[in-house]
């Protein structure tokens, strides 16, 4: 099994050197085929309150209020379930690249009568659906990983045209001047936001808490935060 992870993890570094955020897409996009129950997976209790969920959803808490709020890369929602839950007469919008993750989320909250979360497919880079200004908070949580940087300032340029408040990022974060490939990308949010944004307030905030259990988002886990106003 380990011979196989390992020749895998090297194809798909190959696969990145020359397709770049491609792969990662067409993987997320088809990954329910060879992995049938990880859309479920993402609703389920575990998932859900996951530590690292209410940790995040703390830190989008400090701004309200607010009427509406996205996020990007939301698999089947387990974000925005916790969030609205707590904030009942907010809208929620949430996108992903995955038509199986948005049909389960879905139909998950229809089943649990939910009715201020909408989710449609659609990719990170492209959110004409959205107005200028038009979203109060946007976040993400540890969907940037999979944009490299062929993508990152086309998804950056959007997360700024549509949010009108603060971008709040839950991502990796590396304070080098050029962006890191350790099998997904760490980039340096506080360079490529100010390139974009000279005149905004952008703070990096480390996570000091190992919610993963995995070096890398120990050593770089990071809450980016930028002010639109």
């Amino acid at each position: 099994m380990k011979t196989i992870k390992s020749v895998l993890r090297k194809i798909k570094r190959l696969a990145d050197k020359i397709f770049g955020t491609k792969t990662d897409e067409l993987f997320w996009k088809f990954r329910h085929i060879f992995d049938r129950k990880w859309p479920e997976s993402y609703i389920s209790k575990e998932s859900i309150f996951h530590p690292h969920r209410k940790f995040l959803i703390k830190k989008i808490s400090a701004y309200f209020p607010f009427e509406n709020v996205l996020e990007i890369g939301c698999a089947s929602g387990p974000n925005l379930y916790l969030l609205a839950k707590k904030f009942p007469k907010a809208k929620f919008y949430g996108i992903d690249i995955s038509k199986k993750a948005i049909k389960t989320g879905q139909n998950y909250f229809q089943k649990e009568n939910i009715k201020n979360i909408f989710l449609k497919v659609g990719k990170a880079e492209d959110l004409k659906r959205f107005q200028d200004k038009g979203i109060d908070i946007i976040f993400t949580d540890a969907s940037l990983i999979y944009i490299g940087p062929d993508k990152i300032n086309l998804v950056l340029k959007e997360l700024i045209r549509v949010a009108r408040n603060v971008i709040i990022l839950c991502e990796q974060h590396t304070d080098s001047p050029n962006s890191l490939y350790k099998d997904k990308w760490i980039h340096n949010y506080r360079l490529l936001f100010g390139a974009l944004l000279p005149d905004r307030n952008i703070e990096v905030e480390k996570i000091k808490d190992n919610f993963w259990g995995g070096e890398d988002w120990l050593r770089y886990g990071a809450i980016i935060k930028v002010y639109l106003k």
